[in-house]
């Protein structure tokens, strides 16, 4: 029987990286900048491997392969692993970019915030309605952020990246990113590091006329003694909730459906702080020790 699992957490070291996920959660990892820890991921390119239990040292992708229907239930029919699911830490600023939204490597993703600075910003979507040539101009400068729309972020915002939304992520902000299992991006701007821009794959993908607040209020679904449950975001492919528990009690995980929570603050038996669990579809209930804690749940639509 498969049981929750804590998955060995894989670090990229991008140049817009630094150490707000290490200090934030009292990570002690090699020195250096990090700029994301990928938490849960079935892709080739920082694949998941398994630290707890009989299975420790197993990938996600052999696991998905080998025992498919007890890890998805319904969702079976995935190729692989759907979601990818990581934190941010943005010492710098990231490149202004864009992610198909159709095939194989579409990529629509939601952004959680974490934690921000005092002038932590993101960019995302445009500010209004411009016309193509304008933005096609534009796109390779930094005179794109004048047509973007510019957010301030503090803790608990959620913003709304679909596959052709322009955007950027600001400095000092630390996100809890729900994405597609993609690793396709198209860079427009990167504040002149020199590194490669992909402005005709932007193009042939990049909504122009994408001019919606990216920001999702949320959304109360239930309120008890016990716990508070709010909805965050829904997309067509994945859902994301918050959930505070102020005492013990049974996760009672949807039926026939894995589910994934990220440990944003609390102490409880289940994932530690800052971690992520993967709860697969064919685990019983779960019971969760706690005094108080939050959770991020996400599952699948």
């Amino acid at each position: 029987m498969l049981y929750p699992l804590l998955f060995t957490p894989v670090y990229k070291d991008y140049v817009w990286g630094g150490r707000q996920i290490l200090e934030k959660f009292g990570r002690k990892e090699p020195p250096g900048k990090i700029a994301e820890s990928w938490e849960i991921s079935d892709h080739e390119e920082g694949m998941s491997i398994i630290e707890n239990g009989p299975l420790k040292g197993t990938s996600l992708h052999s696991l998905f392969l080998e025992k498919q229907k007890e890890l998805m239930g319904r969702d079976s029919h995935h190729p692989r692993f759907p979601l990818l699911l990581k934190i941010i830490g943005a010492q710098d600023n990231l490149s202004v970019q864009v992610h198909p939204s159709e095939g194989s490597e579409a990529k629509t993703e939601s952004w959680y915030v974490i934690d921000g600075e005092k002038d932590a910003v993101v960019y995302a979507g445009l500010s209004k309605n411009f016309s193509a040539k304008e933005i096609d101009q534009k796109l390779p400068t930094k005179e794109i952020l004048s047509l973007m729309r510019m957010l301030p972020v503090k803790r608990d915002d959620m913003i709304s990246i679909p596959g052709g939304r322009l955007h950027a992520i600001g400095f000092g902000t630390l996100l809890f990113e729900i994405q597609q299992c993609s690793h396709t991006t198209y860079r427009v701007y990167d504040w002149e590091r020199g590194r490669p821009l992909h402005i005709n794959d932007a193009k042939s993908v990049l909504l122009y006329t994408d001019a919606e607040d990216p920001r999702i209020p949320p959304k109360l679904i239930d309120e008890t003694p016990s716990y508070r449950q709010t909805e965050l975001i829904r997309t067509p492919y994945f859902v994301v909730e918050k959930w505070e528990l102020f005492s013990s009690q049974k996760w009672q995980k949807l039926p026939e459906q894995c589910a994934m929570l990220f440990c944003l603050e609390g102490e409880n038996s289940l994932v530690p702080i800052g971690r992520t669990c993967l709860i697969p579809a064919s685990c019983p209930p779960v019971e969760i020790l706690t005094e108080s804690t939050t959770l991020i749940h996400v599952y699948l639509s």
